[in-house]
């Protein structure tokens, strides 16, 4: 009975560790999920903020855009008003006097050539802003596509997770051999004490 009872406490005692290893494991398996879970969570979160990021940096690159043409503007209606100011100033100046001929004429057209100048100094300005313009929106451009690719760095990869939690490895019940075998060595034992 004494054989029987301790197999039996030892089949037991195998079950009970076994049973706390399954629920190891499966704590284990949640605490896996819940890591999982929240991962992607964070991932999701990290993809929602980039977009605005991204949105931002756009936004951004426009507003500098629009600098840049403001700029250009401002600079071309102070254009316009020298030019036209030279004109007045021309046809205020044109008047050579009682004088006739070569002087006439050369006093006459000096404002003509003065106003050429001027005019010929302002377009000049111009184009030079209009280049320095279109070279400060490629710069902007430039800008924004870096910030962009690093910002797309950051979020580039989703998580990953790795394998899950391996299951533990149950130990074996006693076998009822090692049982038969004690009992058959019991009784023969018995039979010779006789």
């Amino acid at each position: 009975m004494g054989q029987i009872a301790g197999h039996q406490a030892e089949n037991q005692a195998i079950a009970g560790r076994n049973r706390a290893k399954l629920r190891n494991f499966e704590e284990q398996n949640r605490l896996y999920d819940r890591e999982v879970m929240l991962d992607r969570a964070q991932y999701r979160n990290d993809m929602s903020l980039e977009d605005i990021k991204q949105d931002d940096l756009y936004q951004a690159m426009v507003d500098q855009w629009t600098q840049e043409d403001q700029k250009l503007n401002r600079l071309f209606a102070q254009a316009d008003q020298k030019i036209e100011k030279a004109i007045r100033s021309m046809y205020e100046n044109e008047y050579a006097g009682t004088q006739t001929g070569r002087t006439a004429a050369r006093l006459a057209g000096q404002s003509a050539k003065k106003l050429g100048q001027e005019k010929s100094e302002i377009l000049h300005n111009l184009m030079m802003s209009k280049e320095e313009a279109i070279f400060a929106k490629e710069r902007a451009t430039t800008e924004a596509k870096s910030k962009s690719r690093d910002l797309y760095e950051q979020i580039r990869f989703a998580p990953i997770h790795g394998p899950t939690p391996i299951a533990p490895e149950l130990e074996p019940k006693k076998s009822a051999a090692s049982l038969i075998l004690g009992l058959g060595s019991t009784i023969a034992g018995a039979f010779e004490d006789e």
